[in-house]
């Protein structure tokens, strides 16, 4: 890719959306577990444009918020927002919005409803860009059905000759396959001539930026096409029906990509796997789950059935089970989690370790071949090596006020239902026995016991 040539990134979102029957703006829904716009924003990113401009309008202040909320600090920093004044087409937005697009040399255009695209495919659309750099290149494809999308003539040179609107086209155009994705790339001279002279059109009396691309090819510019190998890539989303399609068009790909890589998804219609997540040769997805964010997932591992994985890394030879919820944590090489296991975030479960049914553990270290098997609390806690937590166990971190740290060395066997109150140490070879509440260091090598003497008492009989 070419080093940043002074462009901007430019996303298109103000429109309402009515068709979402939705009370929120449209770029503000959830494909997957990002907003429509913000996906399509951090894909813009990846090509390390200077600045990303925003254009909002209905319920700006909303999508801003939202927006700042969701973008990590340096996305955010460089991210600028305009509020578009006249609702009235994609035309009138780059209108608004050329007092900051003028600052750069070039300009990529994109709707900030169609978030569907590979990020290599923009990549590539942009190094094809920068080595002929046209006036501007329009994102094509070819659409067996085109339906309501303008079509693309073509001169004899093969670039682009016309945007024909579907509503103006006569019979030999509407047979046209070809079709405007609605994703630009522009150098920025010619576009701000070009979106200077826009007309009102149709029955809302809106300004188009097709109408611009016609005034470039009208004042003698070039206009060429980077023509789509994958039409999916171009989707718009305007309705419910359509963000659920576009899901399930992810997840699809998503598998399909990670198949041909060496993964097996057992069942990739039932699996539902972001396109952010990276996973090694051999591993095996069994049905219902999900992998979110920017989990890592390494060789050889075995994931599932059903469970969330978010921002996780899980190394080789690893085994998420049945119905486990992970979420910014580690799971180490040949470490076995669940089935029906919790991690919460910053939790380090060690190499061959293993959190069996029902626990849950929180923003603790687990040592490596260290065991707890089942109903067990571990948090704030560091663990050492081939410890075993019995059933029950759960470290008492909070005191009403502060959380508290425990530390237990290797080799210690925590008795079944204990409770271990922090800030506490268990020492290396320690016991404690069962039913114990411990409130007292245990030095190493040393059993605890920290329950009442059982008492015994003869029951008195009830009279009738």
């Amino acid at each position: 890719m070419p080093k940043n040539k002074n462009f901007a990134a430019v996303v298109l979102a103000a429109g309402l959306g009515t068709r979402m029957k939705s009370d929120l703006p449209k770029v503000l829904h959830y494909l997957g577990d990002m907003s429509l716009a913000e996906r399509a924003i951090r894909k813009a990113a990846t090509l390390d444009p200077e600045k990303i401009i925003v254009i909002t309008g209905h319920k700006a202040e909303l999508v801003e918020a939202e927006l700042l909320k969701k973008l990590p600090a340096e996305l955010s920093a460089k991210t600028i927002f305009v509020r578009q004044q006249l609702l009235k087409g994609s035309g009138r937005a780059v209108q608004e919005a050329m007092g900051l697009i003028r600052r750069h040399a070039h300009a990529l255009v994109l709707c900030g409803d169609a978030p569907l695209f590979r990020v290599e495919t923009v990549r590539r659309m942009l190094n094809q860009y920068f080595r002929g750099l046209p006036d501007c290149l329009v994102m094509t494809a070819d659409l067996d059905h085109p339906g309501s999308y303008g079509r693309i003539k073509r001169n004899h040179a093969g670039d682009v000759a016309a945007i024909v609107e579907a509503a103006d086209a006569d019979e030999w155009e509407r047979a046209i396959k070809e079709v405007n994705s609605g994703t630009y790339f522009f150098n920025v001279k010619a576009l701000e001539k070009a979106i200077r002279n826009l007309k009102k059109k149709g029955s809302k009396g809106e300004y188009y930026l097709t109408d611009a691309v016609e005034n470039i090819i009208t004042a003698g510019g070039k206009a060429a096409a980077f023509k789509l190998s994958d039409a999916t890539e171009m989707t718009g989303i305007n309705s419910r029906a359509d963000l659920a399609a576009a899901y399930a068009m992810l997840c699809r790909r998503k598998a399909a990509d990670l198949m041909a890589s060496g993964v097996t998804v057992v069942d990739p219609a039932n699996t539902y796997i972001e396109e952010s997540a990276v996973i090694g040769r051999d591993t095996v997805v069994f049905p219902g789950v999900f992998i979110k964010g920017n989990t890592v997932i390494g060789k050889g591992c075995k994931i599932g059935p059903a469970g969330v994985i978010e921002d996780c890394v899980i190394d080789d030879g690893a085994a998420v089970k049945y119905s486990c919820a992970l979420e910014k944590s580690r799971v180490r090489a040949g470490a076995i989690v669940g089935p029906f296991a919790r991690l919460r975030p910053l939790s380090d479960i060690g190499p061959g370790a293993e959190i069996g049914n029902f626990a849950e553990v929180k923003k603790s270290r687990i040592g490596r071949g260290s065991k707890m098997h089942h109903h067990s609390y571990v948090g704030d806690t560091e663990m050492g090596e081939k410890v075993n937590i019995g059933a029950g166990t759960i470290t008492c971190n909070y005191d009403g006020k502060n959380k508290n740290r425990t530390v237990i060395g290797a080799g210690a066997f925590i008795g079944s239902n204990t409770n271990l109150v922090a800030p506490v140490n268990i020492g290396s070879g320690a016991y404690t026995a069962a039913g114990s509440t411990i409130t007292e260091d245990v030095p190493g090598g040393t059993l605890a016991i920290a329950r009442a003497r059982q008492v015994v008492k003869q029951l008195k009989k009830r009279t009738k």
